[in-house]
C-alpha cells in the first residue's frame, strides 16, 4: 500500500509520495491435511481454516515517484514488486522502449495500461482470480500536452480483473490521492456539526501546493504511527512539480547514501 498525491493548481502540478514498501504473505500450512478426532479421516486444512495474509514492511526507502521523458510524472501505489522487479525497473524499461516523446497524455496512459496489464498477467496468469472491484496495481499519471498548457492533466490508472482509467483533471483544479487515503478522507469529509472549508485550489500558489501535498502525506504517516492500526505508509516523502514551461522538476528526492 502507499499514499500518493497529485495536486493541480494554476501554475503547475505537484506530486508527492511516501517510501514504505509493504508485502502481504499468505502463510502455507506445513501439512495439507489434519486427522479428524472422531473418524480419524483426513480433512483438508482449507475446510477448517482460511489462512489470513500477514503484512510486513519490506523497505522504508522504496521509490514510488518517477519521471518520464522530463515531462510526465508517475506516482505508483499498490504493488511495489511485479515479475521480480520494482516499479522503478519497469518504468525505466517503459521509458526506454515506449517512444512516448510526442504522444498526448491520454495515449501515454493507454500504453502504460497495456504494459502493466501484460506484466500483471505474467505475474498472476489468470486475472480473473483477482476479486471483482479490487485493483492490486495503481498509478497516478500527470503532465501537460504541448498544445494545451492551460491546465495540467492527471489520470488515475487502476489495474485488476479490469482496468479503470479516470481523467480526474476534467473536474478542474483539485487534489487526488492514490493508495490508503482513509486519513485524508476523514479530513475531507464534510461534518455539519463542525464544518471545515476545503482549500481553494485555483488560488493556491505552486509553493502552497507543494506544502499542502507534503502535509497530506505526512499527516497520513503520522496518523498511522500513533494509532493502533496496520502501517501502510511511511519513510521519507518525495515531492516533484510539473510546470508548462519547465517540465518535471524534483523538489525533494531520496538520495543513495552510506
Amino acid at each position: 500500500m502507499s499514499i500518493t498525491i497529485s495536486l493541480r493548481v494554476p501554475d503547475g502540478i505537484v506530486l508527492a509520495a511516501d517510501s514504505l514498501a509493504v508485502v502481504k504473505a499468505i502463510p502455507v500450512p506445513q501439512e495439507d491435511f489434519v486427522a479428524c478426532p472422531e473418524c480419524t479421516g483426513r480433512i483438508p486444512y482449507s475446510r477448517l481454516l482460511t489462512p489470513s495474509p500477514t503484512t510486513f514492511s519490506a523497505s522504508s526507502t522504496a521509490n514510488k515517484l518517477f519521471c518520464l521523458k522530463q515531462r510526465i510524472g508517475v506516482a505508483c501505489f499498490g504493488m511495489g514488486f511485479l515479475t521480480k522487479r520494482t516499479m522503478e525497473g519497469h518504468l525505466l524499461e517503459f521509458e526506454k522502449k515506449g517512444e512516448i516523446e510526442n504522444l498526448k497524455m491520454a495515449e501515454v496512459v493507454k500504453r502504460l495500461e497495456a504494459y502493466f496489464r501484460r506484466e500483471l498477467t505474467c505475474e498472476i496468469v489468470d486475472l480473473l482470480q483477482i476479486p471483482e472491484g479490487e485493483y492490486p496495481l495503481g498509478l497516478q499519471i500527470a503532465g501537460y500536452d504541448s498544445d494545451d498548457l492551460r491546465m495540467g492533466k492527471t489520470y488515475t490508472l487502476k489495474i485488476g480483473r479490469e482496468s479503470v482509467i479516470e481523467a480526474v483533471h476534467e473536474g478542474g483544479f483539485g487534489c487526488t490521492f492514490g493508495g490508503d487515503g482513509r486519513v485524508i478522507l476523514r479530513l475531507w469529509t464534510e461534518d455539519i456539526r463542525s464544518p471545515m472549508p476545503m482549500p481553494n485550489y485555483q488560488l493556491l500558489s505552486l509553493q502552497d501546493a507543494i506544502e499542502y501535498a507534503s502535509f497530506l502525506v505526512k499527516m497520513t504517516i503520522d496518523a498511522q504511527r500513533f494509532a493502533p492500526m496496520q502501517i501502510t505508509c511511511g519513510g521519507e516523502i518525495d515531492v516533484a512539480v510539473i510546470t508548462p514551461n519547465s517540465g518535471f522538476q524534483w523538489i525533494k528526492r531520496k538520495e543513495l547514501k552510506l
